[in-house]
């Protein structure tokens, strides 16, 4: 049932008023007054009336003035007006038309004509209205047609309109659900600061939404407290008492749903609804164009991203093909892949025989990889290492293929492994981990794949890498070996040594070496290895059974035999055997001249037999042994003939060296060789280049004569050296010899001594005046008499503060920085200081170094003293509040100077009464002051370099005559005066 018509009667006379409100009233309308012109305008600004009932003769605002306002408002409706006036002449109805009035009434007012225009003109206003209405409809219609059509960036675009929407409907929210726009999810937009986000899924089941996406009709809820369809799930949504819905719609397909929502019941009316259809249709179409771009923008994005990880693949690809070592495979592919694909857990598992071993692991936790290993039937790994697929688990809660083997995988929800795979055998698995299920997906897999199969082809590379790497490692160790033979072996007994390489040479456990002499008892036996219980049993059978020389005299070519154990004319030798673990070897003979007088046997039980290149390598290891027996020969003769000289070498305890004519190292005595570093093995043969400690001799290796000369090769290393050339019986020559006699500890004596000289100058003197001492050579200590200027500095109150204060703060924190920054100023001018006196110090200018202007420097030092005291006296005093002075007193005289003292100690000091002088005037100064005396005043002869004020004579304890005496005054430097 329609509300019905709100009518406003304005009337001054409360009879009249009454009879319209009663008649209006008992005609089904709802009526409200007002009793003047203002009170009439205040209520319009509040309520719109359908009709206004207006008396023309109102007092202040009359009726005509209150139409004429009303109707100027552009803002407002349609509202019809009826003025009665009490004037029937025409021309106060012309003056009230114009004024803007609908209608004019003369009382005494008809009812029924007043009802009969009251209908008329309230059918006129609802014409009106609707036309105004539609013409709203069509403007709305038109701007949001233009928001829909002016981006077809989705948020941009539905942003824009949605307050667009509600501006337009005056709603106070406007909002739309889209579900299945973009990758099955479901997006919100609304023109309110507080959309409802986190409830979107209880909205599409149990709401409003839900049930117009369901129905694919509009929802129109006039009152939501009577209607269970509006969901309530936040305290905003109590507010909202009127709803709106209307479904988005195209080609058969529910894109999403519209809604507005308002405070007031029964807001929205069916009008709204047929807008919110239109709105929708015009939606679907630019929802549409919206997708388009939007796929358009997630293609670009994805082959963007697709780009992206090829070239992260690649990158992973270029580096694992640089890279040949297994180990640093491993670490590099799993940091490589967790830093540039950003997974959570990376692993390498590598397969070991029926095991499967974790090669590295990176990611974001602390983890430690190291020893962890599993059987293949364990795990991820192992699924994967059997059936060589890869594997993608999105809940590992839910596998059960699953069991926790690598570091924190037990905290992991989802999983992707993929197989590491050669034609013929699976050599691991690479695996991601991630905290979040459902977090790899197909594209991961194939990225995965990529770089497993490129770690297969780096695996396969590294193997051959590894193969000919160690091909060339055995070569290199034959070469050693070579040289070792042919430079150290003096007899076949050391063959030892030689057998424990070859066994390195080709990565057997154990080998040993069979050398057949002419008896017996000739026999030689060498094995490799730590010494077993039966070892004795080998070289016994070999003395027993001559019959072995001939069959092994027969062998020409490597020979690989098995199952030693099972050999009955082995049964001597199954405890050896046994003790050992040797089961399989490889004889390799060994010919001297042509024939076969030895084996070269290496155990193969656990490696398998050689390959082709490995049974040549063996075979020139064999042949490089046999030289041992020349080499030995060949030794023993050089070596009689060298014994004697070594003999002699060794016996000298100076480093000797001879040189051949082209500066090449020919020997060096074992003093030598660990004196001057010398390593027969690197520098023998070499030039004297090579080795530091000869460096220094070679321009010295021309001269022809004998030469001797002092040389320091190093730091506190001091040689006398001796060249000498040595010549043949045809006085040809045949190099030099070198001595080089060690007088370091004579160098050593110098130095400390004149060490101590100096140490004894800069107790009293500056660095730089010691200096000076030393270098002019000066007789230093010996008493004389000079004329100097003395200096007495002593603290005020310093027996007091002793008492409050501790004592390592008084010696740490003031004695030790007072006692340096005198120092500092005494040496400024070059000063002596005497001694230091506990709380005081003396210093002498004069001695042992006299400079002219020495009453002038006297005086600076003494001022630079009292301005670095002034400067401790603040640091004091805002560290440990205490206040502490300093007096000066300084006198000018004759001294004796020098070491004065018993034969026990000495120190340099002066004695004379210019000491006491100074001391007495020290005592009179206050802090702060400088004391000097006349002696020194007469010796500045006006040349002083701060002013002097005269104090007057005084009598100084212990003298018998009155003493003139002056005080430096330290505000302001005579300018005139210059340091010398």
């Amino acid at each position: 049932m329609p509300e019905p018509a709100h009518i406003l009667v304005v009337e001054d006379d409360p009879d009249i008023r009454r009879i319209f409100q009663a008649v209006l009233a008992r005609d089904g309308f709802r009526v409200s007054v007002a009793v003047s012109g203002e009170e009439a305008l205040s209520f319009l600004q509040l309520i719109t009336p359908d009709l206004i009932l207006l008396d023309l003769a109102l007092p202040g605002v009359d009726g005509a003035e209150v139409t004429r306002r009303i109707k100027a408002d552009r803002s407002k409706p349609f509202i019809p007006i009826i003025i009665v006036s009490a004037h029937a002449d025409l021309d106060t109805s012309v003056s009230n038309l114009d004024a803007g009035a609908d209608d004019v009434l003369v009382k005494p007012v008809d009812f029924n004509l007043l009802l009969a225009r009251v209908r008329a003109l309230l059918r006129l206003q609802r014409a009106q209205r609707s036309l105004q209405q539609e013409q709203r409809k069509t403007e709305l219609l038109l701007h949001l047609s233009r928001d829909l059509s002016s981006s077809i960036d989705l948020d941009v675009l539905l942003t824009g309109f949605l307050n667009h929407l509600a501006d337009a409907v005056g709603a106070i929210r406007a909002s739309i659900i889209l579900t299945g726009f973009v990758e099955e999810k479901v997006l919100l937009y609304s023109s309110s600061r507080h959309p409802a986000t986190a409830e979107l899924q209880d909205i599409l089941r149990y709401g409003v939404a839900g049930f117009a996406l369901r129905d694919r009709g509009p929802i129109l809820i006039n009152d939501t407290r009577l209607d269970s369809r509006w969901l309530v799930t936040s305290d905003l949504h109590n507010d909202v008492r009127s709803v709106a819905a209307m479904p988005i719609v195209r080609d058969n397909r529910a894109w999403g749903v519209i809604t507005l929502v308002h405070h007031t019941p029964g807001y929205f009316t069916v009008e709204h609804l047929e807008l919110l259809a239109s709105v929708a249709a015009q939606s679907a179409l630019a929802l549409e164009s919206a997708r388009l771009y939007r796929l358009s923008e997630q293609q670009k994005e994805l082959l963007a991203r697709r780009a992206e990880e090829l070239r992260r693949i690649n990158d992973i690809n270029r580096l694992l093909s640089e890279l040949m070592q297994m180990d640093q495979l491993g670490r590099l592919l799993v940091q490589m892949i967790h830093y540039q694909f950003g997974y959570p857990l990376v692993a390498l598992v590598i397969r070991q025989h029926d095991r499967l071993v974790v090669q590295a692991v990176a990611g974001a936790y602390r983890l430690d990889a190291n020893h962890i290993s599993f059987r293949i039937d364990q795990g991820v790994s192992g699924w994967v290492c059997r059936h060589r697929e890869p594997l993608r688990i999105d809940d590992l809660a839910q596998d059960v293929r699953f069991t926790p083997v690598l570091p924190e995988e037990d905290r992991m929800r989802s999983a992707l492994s993929v197989p590491v795979l050669l034609p013929r055998e699976v050599l691991g698995t690479i695996e991601v981990r991630s905290l979040h299920p459902s977090a790899f997906s197909a594209n991961d897999e194939a990225i995965l794949l990529a770089i497993a199969n490129q770690l297969a082809i780096a695996i396969g590379n590294a193997r051959l890498f590894e193969s000919e790497q160690r091909r060339i490692d055995q070569l290199s160790e034959i070469n050693r070996l070579s040289l070792a033979l042919t430079a150290q072996f003096a007899a076949p007994e050391n063959l030892h040594h030689t057998i424990e390489t070859v066994a390195h040479i080709f990565r057997v456990e154990q080998a040993a070496i069979l050398l057949f002499g002419l008896q017996p008892s000739d026999t030689v036996v060498a094995l490799s290895g730590m010494v077993a219980l039966h070892d004795a049993d080998l070289a016994k059978f070999v003395q027993q059974h001559p019959f072995l020389a001939a069959q092994v005299a027969a062998l020409q070519q490597p020979q690989h035999i098995e199952n030693l154990p099972e050999r009955a004319d082995l049964a001597p030798l199954q405890a050896f055997l046994a003790g050992r673990g040797v089961r399989d070897v490889l004889l390799v003979p060994l010919v001297v001249n042509g024939q076969t007088q030895g084996v070269l046997c290496l155990d193969t039980t656990k490696r398998g037999p050689f390959e082709k290149t490995e049974l040549e390598m063996a075979s020139t290891v064999a042949s490089l042994i046999v030289q041992i027996l020349e080499n030995a020969r060949l030794y023993r003769v050089v070596n009689d003939e060298r014994s004697t000289l070594d003999a002699v070498l060794r016996s000298a305890t100076d480093p000797i060296v001879l040189i051949d004519p082209n500066a090449r190292l020919l020997l060096a005595n074992p003093a030598a060789r660990e004196r001057l570093q010398i390593d027969p093995a690197l520098h023998h043969g070499q030039g004297v280049e090579v080795c530091p400690a000869l460096r220094s001799i070679m321009p010295l290796l021309e001269r022809n004569a004998p030469t001797t000369v002092e040389i320091e090769p190093q730091p506190n290393l001091h040689y006398s050296v001796s060249i000498a050339p040595v010549c043949s019986s045809e006085a040809k020559e045949l190099g030099r010899v070198v001595v080089f006699r060690d007088i370091s500890a004579i160098k050593q004596l110098e130095r400390q001594e004149r060490e101590r000289v100096r140490s004894v100058f800069r107790r009293y003197v500056s660095p730089q005046v010691a200096e000076r001492l030393l270098s002019a050579g000066s007789d230093f200590g010996a008493p004389t008499e000079r004329t100097v200027a003395v200096l007495f500095a002593d603290m005020r109150g310093f027996t007091t503060l002793t008492e409050q204060i501790d004592a390592r703060v008084l010696v740490e924190r003031i004695l030790n920085r007072y006692f340096t920054s005198m120092t500092d100023a005494l040496y400024a001018y070059d000063g002596t200081i005497d001694k230091f006196l506990g709380d005081g110090l003396i210093g002498v200018f004069g001695s042992p170094i006299a400079h002219p202007d020495d009453p002038q420097r006297v005086v600076l030092a003494a001022v630079a003293m009292q301005q670095a005291f002034a400067r401790l006296t603040k640091r004091w005093q805002e560290e440990l509040n205490l206040q502490i002075g300093m007096g000066i007193g300084i006198s000018y005289g004759p001294a004796v100077v020098g070491n004065i003292g018993s034969e026990q100690r000495q120190d340099y000091t002066l004695i004379g009464d210019v000491v006491n002088t100074a001391s007495r005037l020290c005592g009179i100064a206050q802090a702060g002051q400088i004391i000097v005396s006349s002696h020194l005043v007469n010796a500045l002869g006006g040349q002083s370099p701060y002013p002097l004020r005269e104090l007057g004579a005084t009598r100084l304890k212990g003298k018998q005559e009155e003493h003139l005496i002056y005080e430096v005054v330290i505000e302001q430097p005579a300018p005139f005066v210059q340091r010398v």
